[in-house]
């Protein structure tokens, strides 16, 4: 267990060492699962992530003293997840540079009507698949019923804001 600890440490060392070097531009919306770093807020800045880290390495640490088993596996598993995203988001963060001469400005109800067209096609999928099929799997229709659920509410979301563009 003790290399396994050691592992890990190195592995946040080298993960320090990379946030250091890496020029990094703000968040702005979430990249990681709020559950797996315990936040609900919109954190722009690695370091926080990787003290998130470096506090779930320490109450791994904590556990394997108390000898707490499922503690230990679910500590384990959280902090090899957290390491996993903070790497693949430093790997690919550069990808998400890009300059602001290539962003196109749409109007609200441009943005409404392409988020219409989504909930068209998410619905259409869902409907091909249910009847397309003799056997059903429940997975990716749950799956398809998440993502019309949050096409829906994007889509109210941007209907609000259109009525309170509208009253100003």
């Amino acid at each position: 267990m003790q290399k396994f600890l050691e592992k890990l440490k190195n592995q946040i060392n080298a993960l320090e060492q990379e946030i250091n070097l890496t020029d990094q531009q703000p968040f702005q919306e979430h990249y990681f699962d709020e559950h797996l770093f315990n936040t609900s807020k919109i954190e722009s800045n690695n370091q926080f992530y990787l003290d998130k880290i470096k506090q779930t390495y320490q109450a791994l640490c904590d556990a394997t003293l108390s000898q707490k088993l499922e503690q230990i596996e679910f500590l384990s598993e959280k902090l090899i997840d957290q390491i996993t995203a903070l790497t693949r988001e430093i790997a690919t963060g550069h990808l998400r540079k890009q300059p602001t001469d290539y962003l196109i400005q749409e109007t609200l109800a441009e943005k409404h009507s392409r988020h219409l067209d989504y909930l068209r096609r998410l619905q259409d999928m869902k409907y091909e698949f249910e009847f397309s099929s003799e056997s059903i799997d429940h997975i990716k229709v749950a799956t398809l019923d998440n993502r019309i659920y949050r096409c829906e509410q994007a889509i109210k979301k941007i209907e609000l804001e259109m009525e309170n563009d509208s009253l100003d």
